[in-house]
């Protein structure tokens, strides 16, 4: 388990589940950063899934 600083939502409230775990697979493109209430998880959420994916 990583701690993570919080999950992105969309300005409507939704939480960015999906987009999350594609960025964690590191699939490019996967949300619009001016849709996030916290764009600064998305760049969190990148370097933890390249980490990953490095040591594997």
């Amino acid at each position: 388990m990583i701690p993570a600083p919080g999950i992105p939502h969309t300005h409507t409230g939704k939480k960015l589940e999906v987009p999350v775990k594609t960025i964690l697979r590191g699939i490019p493109g996967a949300v619009q950063e001016h849709a996030v209430d916290r764009p600064q998880l998305l760049d969190f959420y990148r370097q933890i899934g390249e980490t990953h994916r490095t040591r594997s």
